[in-house]
């Protein structure tokens, strides 16, 4: 009866599904059998680890939930999360994410970054908090690197506990997730896991 009400489609390949599904389960299977890269980056202050590059359906999942609010495609960002996590598992007293701008919030409508966060929370049994601010002006993704370096900083709101996990969905130079770390530690953190999803190619 709900197929018969509510004629859905897969946001990737156009088949229809079921109106409780944002992907056909081929599509979904395909990203998550997809890969994943799975690197691991050793920094002086912090551990990266990314699933993917930047490319191909992990590309157009995040782009359809970023920017084109697609919430119901949270839930498989979360598992990609969490198959990332399930082999690089870290032990933490929190997770927190990489801040939006105020331009970029408002763009959107939503904070796309701390609903994932919620979930993953929820599925790892760590506590979330929005710790982070951003408090440059404008959106990142239109700055050069150089400006980045200059006006991309972060403030923490709250006391974060000693060891925090960081999450964000793209890496493109790291200056963004790099800020957030010398912010973190700047305020008492011993130890930042930082999780990305996909990681652009240079």
């Amino acid at each position: 009866m709900l197929n018969y009400l509510f004629e859905n489609n897969c946001l990737l390949c156009g088949k229809e599904v079921s109106p409780l599904r944002s992907l056909c389960e081929n599509c979904e299977e395909k990203v998550l059998k997809n890969g994943p890269s799975f690197y691991r980056e050793v920094h002086r202050k912090y551990e990266l680890f990314v699933y993917s590059d930047y490319t191909d359906e992990i590309e157009r999942i995040i782009r359809l939930y970023k920017y084109h609010g697609e919430v119901s495609l949270s839930g498989t960002l979360v598992k990609l999360f969490l198959k990332l996590y399930s082999y690089f598992p870290r032990e933490a007293n929190l997770i927190t994410w990489v801040p939006s701008s105020l331009d970029s919030l408002e763009d959107r409508g939503f904070d796309h970054m701390r609903l994932l966060a919620k979930r993953i929370s929820k599925e790892l049994g760590i506590p979330f908090d929005a710790v982070l601010e951003n408090v440059s002006e404008g959106r990142q993704v239109e700055k050069s690197k150089e400006e980045r370096k200059r006006t991309g900083r972060f403030i923490c709101k709250k006391d974060p506990p000693q060891n925090v996990i960081l999450i964000d969905d793209v890496l493109t130079t790291g200056t963004s997730v790099r800020d957030c770390v010398e912010t973190l530690f700047r305020n008492g953190v011993s130890k930042v896991f930082v999780y990305v999803l996909a990681k652009t190619r240079r």
